[in-house]
């Protein structure tokens, strides 16, 4: 009986425990959805801040309620990740790499992790590690679906854009997952292949759910295919950017556009375009041009003159920036102060206020869609060039340099602009690589059909470039040669210290040859340095100095010390008193790579100094080869030996003939002052009949250039 008791006891306590140890599990279970629900809670508020400040909201105070609100989960990593999403956009740029390598490594699996490290390596141009990044927590693989799609995502994001769609079509291939084709189809919109995108979704076009993003975007694909496909064929459209296209068709909407008849003693206002006053040589000239402009407006008309008189003049860039910091890049204010002791009004592209297309008050309904779909560089300037063109009713708008003429030619048609100058300052992009754009040619070759648009280069030998790439008559186009203003041989006594000091320790010099360029790649100043030295081998009593600083300027100094000549060459550094150095100089020697038309050839010229140059751009037209200087046979690779031989005969030759400087100085003010520069620059404001045209011969080749 005692035993039955104390099994009796036993059994109910076992019960208790058992129901107590169930009712302790059911507590923390409850707990424990508890505390699920609340994280998914929170997660869900964060990803409404980020919504909230990606959509213009302010981010800093989004951010500042997200901290409170993930205060009590900062070990999550959803969390961890929304948050550092948001501190990224309350400071671009300000995030540490390592914070996003920590949550990265924490978290090695999360694609949106992953992607934004990604983004961020790119965008400090960290590319090689972002590559290596993407193939360690991201490698090829066709069995996952998911994961593949991840990889080809971020090739796209890396510009690996090959690699990325064949990835993307073999996913499809294998799985032919509805949600790869529509990133797939996001992907390439993104680069403008609307064709292609649209195609990708089409099979699966009435799957979709009516009013879901899919359905949305399929719409969107179709609607836009079929309206571009009534100005492109589809094999036309098949691999072109249907913004490029949008642009193209745009532009040649106005080729029936007919001119306004000029009004006789009205004077023309004028706007000359350019991306900033930094100091360049196109900066130099149009700053040099615009105050000659307002100069002359300002003065009484000479008999015959009424009806090219000049009203006002406007410069209009894109971003002077007199508050950019100096290590925030190059100053892009040089010729700022100049314009404005000139009188010569300055406008800010990016001050001014930004009008969408729908809210210009264009009728034509097709045309409102072209400019819907731009380039983002032309709608920039449709945005906010085309109302201030129409504000200020310019007569002539001259747009200097490709990228002005990308982003100012199509606003200045919206506008009603009579006369349009597209003034090239060198080779053409398809030349310059790293200056090149695919708008480009369809930009130029549209213009070409709009009557009053005007094609100009500054030298000949651009002119021919340019025609030959675009596949237009040389006779579209016209040349207006830089003007160079009479220098002044006097120097500050910095100069003439260092020259002085330079001159006492070569005093048994019989030549000077000097240089004029910045220690940049393209003017090669190791080049020059060996040609130098070579020179010193056959004429040990020669001497160099060199004009301009640069990246390469150490790297020039260490050459010409292990050389053996640091004692006969001086690098003079800057000087604002370049007239005074070119007076010191027998013969001045250029060896660039690429040029437009080299001022510093011109300049020498004007003060009688023999020239010997590279064929680069327009070199040659700034001297009488053969005679007042040589050009050389090759700018990719310039023959030192042979440059050493020329170089003798023209110094031998300029200091023994008075005649040839007086020449060389005769035809350089002839050509290239600045007057002529201003007169041709009238001739084109001021065509023979503004309603004329496109394809009217210019003056190109009816003029011969003297010799």
């Amino acid at each position: 009986m005692g035993r039955a008791k104390k099994r009796s006891r036993l059994h109910r306590a076992n019960k208790q425990s058992v129901k107590a140890n169930s009712t302790r599990k059911q507590r923390d279970h409850a707990g424990l959805v508890s505390s699920e629900d609340e994280l998914q809670g929170v997660r869900a508020e964060l990803a409404q801040c980020v919504a909230q400040a990606s959509s213009g909201e302010s981010a800093q105070s989004a951010l500042t309620r997200a901290r409170q609100i993930a205060r009590a989960h900062g070990d999550d990593v959803e969390v961890r990740y929304l948050l550092l999403k948001l501190e990224e956009m309350t400071a671009p740029g300000g995030t540490a790499l390592d914070r996003w390598s920590a949550l990265l490594a924490d978290a090695p699996g999360h694609a949106a992790i992953l992607r934004c490290y990604v983004l961020r390596l790119l965008k400090e141009s960290k590319c090689d590690e972002a590559r290596a990044i993407v193939d360690r927590h991201a490698p090829e693989t066709l069995d996952e679906a998911r994961q593949g799609q991840t990889r080809a995502e971020l090739l796209a994001d890396l510009r690996s854009h090959d690699a990325s769609d064949d990835l993307f079509r073999r996913l499809i291939e294998r799985h032919d997952r509805r949600d790869t084709r529509v990133a797939f189809a996001k992907r390439l919109k993104k680069r403008g292949l609307l064709a292609q995108a649209n195609a990708m979704l089409t099979p699966v076009a009435t799957s979709f759910p009516p009013d879901s993003k899919a359905a949305q975007l399929v719409a969107t694909l179709a609607g836009d295919y079929a309206f571009f496909r009534r100005f492109e064929s589809p094999s036309s459209l098949a691999d072109q950017d249907f913004r490029i296209v949008a642009m193209k068709h745009a532009i040649l909407s106005f080729r029936h556009r007919v001119l306004p008849q000029p009004k006789p003693h009205r004077p023309k206002s004028i706007a000359l375009l350019t991306g900033s006053l930094g100091p360049g040589g196109a900066e130099r000239q149009l700053t040099r041009l615009a105050c000659h402009l307002q100069k002359a407006s300002t003065m009484p008309l000479r008999a015959g003159d009424a009806q090219r008189q000049v009203g006002n003049v406007e410069v209009v860039v894109k971003q002077h920036a007199m508050h950019a910091l100096p290590h925030k890049g190059p100053r892009l204010d040089f010729f700022l102060s100049t314009l404005r002791d000139a009188g010569v009004s300055i406008t800010e592209i990016n001050a001014l206020p930004m009008v969408a297309a729908g809210e210009q008050a264009i009728a034509d309904a097709d045309l409102l869609r072209m400019l819907q779909n731009l380039p983002s560089t032309v709608q920039y300037g449709v945005t906010r060039l085309a109302p201030f063109f129409r504000e200020r009713r310019f007569d002539v708008v001259s747009l200097w340099q490709d990228g002005t003429c990308l982003f100012g030619a199509l606003a200045a048609l919206l506008a009603r602009v009579p006369v349009i100058h597209l003034v090239f300052r060198g080779l053409p992009p398809n030349v310059r690589r790293e200056r090149h754009r695919p708008e480009y040619a369809a930009l130029f070759n549209a213009l070409a059909e709009v009557p009053g648009v005007h094609f100009v280069c500054n030298s000949r030998t651009g002119a021919q470039a340019y025609a030959d790439w675009l596949s237009l008559p040389l006779e579209r186009f016209r040349v207006l040669y830089n003007g160079v203003p009479e220098l002044d041989v006097r120097g500050d006594e910095s100069d003439i210290q260092r020259w002085e000091a330079f001159a006492q320790r070569t005093a048994d010099a019989t030549e000077t040859i000097g240089g004029v360029f910045r220690f940049e790649p393209d003017k090669r100043p190791l080049s020059w340095i060996r040609l130098a030295a070579e020179y010193l081998k056959k004429r040990p009593r020669a001497r160099f100095f060199i004009v301009g600083d640069g990246r390469l300027q150490q790297e020039a100094v260490d050459l010409a010390g292990e050389l053996g000549i640091a004692d006969r060459l001086l690098f003079a550094g800057l000087s604002s008193h370049v007239g005074y150095w070119y007076s010191k100089m027998d013969a001045k020697v250029m060896l660039s790579r690429f040029e437009g038309l080299p001022n510093v050839l011109i300049e020498a010229q004007m003060l009688g100094v023999a020239t010997l140059s590279t064929p680069a751009g327009g070199a040659g037209e700034c001297f009488v080869d053969g005679v007042t200087g040589h050009l050389l046979e090759c700018a990719e690779h310039p023959d030192l030996q042979s440059a050493c031989e020329r170089l003798m005969v023209l110094v031998d030759r300029c200091r023994a003939d008075a005649a040839t400087r007086q020449h060389a100085r005769d035809r350089a003010r002839l050509l290239f002052s600045v007057s002529a520069m201003t007169s041709t620059f009238n001739e084109l404001c001021f065509p023979a009949t503004d309603a004329e045209a496109p394809g009217r011969p210019g003056d190109l080749c009816e003029r011969p250039l003297a010799v």
